[in-house]
């Protein structure tokens, strides 16, 4: 707020362009009016904020455990969190204006070394999700008696799931197992998923101190 002297310029009061003048005890003063400061919200950053929020959410799915399954270790500086958001967010896609994680593009995630893995389909079958593979690789004979932890991917209402096999990865022919439809979303949702090596010999219930040790690789690979 400033002063303003008596003179050539003499003293006012209300407003002049931006301006407020007013006086206090004979004093005169001008005051700059206040301003509204608009938050920007450009189509662009909307489009971005929603796209950064979106993938908050999928992340927001794993629990700390499950995110440390999938990154048993992690560079200096960096976070699971910020690892599994860089290697999500490189899944977007813009459909009519909209930026979006597009799940079915995704085939690795994690950490681990890579793999020849057999890929993975899931498929609604009555009340249940069918999960299978039968694909016969190098890798899969000689890991045969392993059981497998399969990522879900529902592309469509945009949920992530780990789902630990029931059954064996084997080493030949197809094998799968089922699990409730309901847990993951409706027959009408398209589904997108892969599969991680855990090392384990028995079928796993939650997650334990268990890592992955095995994923497929990566498409640029």
């Amino acid at each position: 707020m400033g002063t303003i002297k008596q003179g050539i310029l003499g003293g006012f009061s209300g407003k002049v362009g931006t301006v407020i003048g007013s006086s206090w005890k004979g004093i005169a003063y001008m005051r700059g009016r206040a301003q509204s400061i608009k938050n920007p919200k450009t189509e662009a950053q909307q489009k971005q904020r929603s796209f950064f929020r979106e993938v908050q959410d999928l992340i927001g799915q794993f629990s700390k455990e499950q995110l440390a399954f999938l990154f048993p270790s992690t560079p200096k500086g960096m976070t699971r969190h910020n690892m599994l958001f860089q290697q999500l967010a490189a899944t977007a896609v813009e459909v009519d204006g909209t930026k979006s994680a597009d799940l079915s593009m995704l085939d690795t995630i994690g950490n681990a070394p890579t793999a020849d893995l057999p890929a993975v389909s899931l498929a609604a079958d009555g009340d249940n999700l069918a999960i299978a593979w039968e694909a016969e690789t190098d890798f899969r004979t000689e890991h045969a008696d392993e059981f497998p932890t399969v990522f879900v991917a529902n592309v469509t209402q945009k949920k992530v799931f780990l789902v630990n096999s029931s059954v064996a990865l084997g080493d030949y022919g197809e094998v799968g197992f089922n699990a409730p439809l309901s847990n993951f979303g409706e027959a009408t949702d398209t589904f997108s998923g892969f599969m991680l090596l855990t090392g384990a010999k028995a079928a796993l219930v939650g997650f334990g101190t268990m890592a992955v040790t095995e994923r497929p690789p990566r498409k640029n690979a």
